[in-house]
């Protein structure tokens, strides 16, 4: 068998072994230097996108599209079925040129709520008889403005936080 003795024992000159010391700990600060930067680049990257997810799912305010009609509701649910509104419109005259637009929906339906055309529960044919009197005081509900799906005003019971509970954004100006 062949054998092959270790080559001698060879000692560094001292400058070279601490230039070679100097480059290893410089080389390792560097790469503790980009492991930083790249922990901190992460976690800003990850606090923008959960930023952003937080953002696209949380309803927020836009304003009223359609003032065509609008939506009073009686109950806060979009799931309550077409007797759990009201819509309302605005009448003109024929040939005045203008066309009807609901331009402050909270205050009408605060008024039909009022006068007793509106009242907690289901509305129209087959629900009870409404316990307010029409034409009367009747008490009125606190009252938020949001938006449906195709821009058109909806008017629920309840507070601020109603719209986001339905998933709806909130009414602007």
């Amino acid at each position: 068998m062949t054998s092959f003795p270790a080559p001698p024992v060879r000692t560094l000159p001292a400058d070279r072994a601490a230039a070679m010391r100097r480059q290893l700990v410089a080389e390792v600060a560097r790469k503790r230097g980009r492991r930083r930067l790249l922990y901190a680049a992460g976690g800003v990257l990850v606090a923008a996108g959960a930023t952003a997810a937080g953002y696209a799912f949380v309803p927020h305010a836009r304003p009223v599209t359609d003032k065509d009609v609008a939506r009073c509701y009686a109950v806060a649910s979009l799931s309550a079925g077409p007797r759990s509104f009201t819509s309302i419109a605005v009448a003109t005259p024929i040939g005045s040129g203008h066309p009807g637009q609901v331009t402050d929906a909270l205050a009408t339906c605060a008024s039909l709520w009022s006068q007793g055309f509106i009242h907690a529960g289901p509305q129209g044919a087959g629900a009870p008889p409404a316990r307010p009197s029409p034409n009367a005081d009747n008490p009125v509900p606190p009252l938020v403005t949001c938006v449906l799906p195709d821009g058109t005003a909806a008017v629920f019971p309840g507070g601020k936080s109603a719209c986001a509970a339905l998933g709806l954004p909130s009414a602007t100006g």
